[in-house]
């Protein structure tokens, strides 16, 4: 007989979870009890995400057709809230595939998370692009947003300017908006060494990381006023100006400074 399966919805971010959903999957219930997708799906839903990926990986394992595409999905996803990412993009890359476009949809979604926190981006372009295709409405709005963050790392301005002014046109979010607004006025990225309230400190970190930067050959030291949470003005120190975060990276490697931290530059 049929029955009904639920799951929660892969998160589209890792600061905010999307809305609980439900799927409906034709089966037989097993005489003996639950089977392994139904035992795995009341554990993720429980929080237990351990034995719920066990049990999802037995099912995975077994079932076919939907059933099966489902139980890579709760693995994936289970695997996923562990932290254990390579290991989420193996089962999610089959659910991915599935039939069932919102669970595929989901899969991509939360696989292209998985590639940025990589460093991946490329494929997290790929798959979130992927993903918006079959999303709709915020689900749409967040993919395209997430595409464009992987692009401009990748320094492919047109494009990632696209994925935004999308995202822009599907959400009605207003937080989203705004975070939509503020990378759309991204350029590239600097390397922060610093911030100061004090003007003379900040210039004294910028003296003294001018001929490491020199020495490294990774761009010029400035001193960039900014504002604060408080409205009062910060003085941030930056090392250089690079068109895709992964040469910001390299470079900050090169300045072998592990304190700094990689910075959109706005417009």
């Amino acid at each position: 007989m049929s029955r009904n399966m639920t799951h929660r919805r892969s998160p589209l971010a890792l600061t905010a979870l999307l809305t609980l959903w439900v799927i409906l999957l034709p089966g037989c219930q097993a005489p003996g009890g639950p089977t392994p997708t139904e035992m795995a799906q009341s554990h993720y839903q429980r929080g237990d995400y351990a034995r719920a990926q066990t049990a999802a990986a037995r099912a995975a394992a077994t079932a076919g057709g939907a059933q099966r595409d489902l139980a890579h999905y709760i693995a994936g996803m289970s695997a996923y809230r562990l932290n254990r990412f390579d290991t989420a993009a193996r089962y999610l890359s089959v659910a991915a595939n599935s039939r069932d476009e919102s669970l595929a949809a989901d899969a991509r979604s939360t696989l292209g998370l998985i590639y940025s926190t990589q460093g991946r981006y490329a494929a997290a372009a790929d798959m979130l692009l992927r993903s918006a295709n079959l999303h709709t409405g915020e689900d749409r709005a967040q993919a395209y947003f997430y595409a464009g963050i992987a692009q401009q790392k990748l320094g492919r301005w047109p494009q990632a300017r696209t994925s935004l002014i999308l995202a822009r046109r599907s959400t009605r979010d207003q937080s989203l908006l705004r975070q939509i607004d503020q990378h759309l006025a991204v350029t590239g990225y600097t390397i922060q060494v610093g911030a100061f309230t004090s003007r003379a400190n900040a210039d004294k970190a910028a003296r003294a990381y001018a001929s490491k930067a020199a020495k490294s050959k990774i761009g010029t030291v400035l001193v960039t006023p900014s504002t604060g949470s408080n409205g009062r003005t910060i003085n941030l120190v930056q090392v250089g100006r690079y068109a895709t975060f992964n040469a910001a990276n390299t470079a900050r490697t090169r300045l072998g400074d592990t304190g700094a931290v990689i910075v959109p530059l706005q417009r």
